[in-house]
């Protein structure tokens, strides 16, 4: 989802296997994090947006998507379509602010850069994948000392995006439209649970109600009101899976303080009712 909860704030990473079709980490409308993502394809196809480029990621490929840009991930209707995914928050980077201002900071706030793809057949798709696998082994296991290897691991896979990054050709940076967009689905996310109406979200980006919705179209293919349905109805999906609340408490958390019109337009999106969704087992 577009919030990454680390289990150790003093260690924010975390490393996850993602089936896009049960969209049990990954939002399927577009989205943005305050954390660093890199992805691996294991199997299948995942089409990804990134910036203004719509581009297709196989088997070996590897992408990793820079803080805050919007992006949005899909399948084309692959079920068999399975990639890890490392979330590495930036405070971890920032501990070394020598090596974080020197290496770190100016690829992160350069708004031109959104993505940068690796190429499964290339070198440094395969170091970066190997690297992620013993991210997740150490992990999982946790040996002795495995903090401070864990630590020498991101830097390794961070150099290999740096190396990248400094060879890329210079792109259009970020558009005022962009950023204004980008500041709007913050807000949504965080006030999702709270009476929003469009009102709320072009104040917020200092703009018209028309101009809002034009270049939240623009941007996300989407409404800014249908954005903001699609995100609560993702977060209870989660909700959902993860915790006994009752449905009528999903609805109220996620904003929706009419159930009736919470259980239509979850059957409208997911095609059963949230109950039945949840005996589903989530299939």
């Amino acid at each position: 989802m577009d919030t990454i909860n680390f289990k150790n704030d003093s260690l924010p990473v975390m490393v996850g296997v993602e089936n896009i079709a049960l969209r049990q980490m990954h939002s399927e409308i577009p989205h943005l994090h305050n954390n660093l993502e890199i992805i691996v394809v294991n199997s299948g196809t995942v089409i990804c947006s990134a910036g203004n480029d719509e581009f297709e990621l196989h088997a070996g490929d590897v992408c990793f998507i820079n803080l805050k840009q919007i992006h949005r991930l899909c399948n084309n209707y692959d079920k068999k379509c399975i990639h890890k995914v490392l979330n590495v928050g930036v405070s971890l980077l920032m501990q070394n602010p020598i090596i974080y201002d020197k290496y770190i900071k100016s690829m992160l706030e350069d708004t031109s850069f959104s993505h940068i793809n690796f190429d499964g057949e290339g070198g440094a798709a395969g170091k970066i994948s190997n690297l992620i696998s013993d991210i997740e082994d150490l992990q999982k296991n946790t040996p002795e000392g495995y903090e401070l290897k864990l630590i020498a691991l991101i830097h390794l896979v961070f150099y290999e995006i740096y190396l990248a990054y400094i060879h890329e050709p210079t792109k259009v940076p970020m558009d005022n439209n962009a950023i204004t967009v980008q500041k709007m689905i913050e807000y949504i996310y965080k006030h999702f649970n709270e009476e929003i109406i469009l009102d709320d979200i072009a104040i917020f980006g200092n703009i018209s109600r028309s101009q809002c919705a034009k270049i939240f179209k623009k941007y996300t293919n989407l409404s800014p009101m249908v954005f903001l349905n699609k995100h609560r109805l993702e977060v209870s999906l989660n909700l959902l899976r993860s915790t006994t609340k009752s449905v009528a408490e999903i609805a109220q958390n996620c904003g929706f303080f009419d159930q009736s019109y919470f259980n239509r337009l979850f059957l409208r999106e997911y095609g059963c009712t949230p109950l039945v969704y949840r005996k589903s087992g989530w299939v």
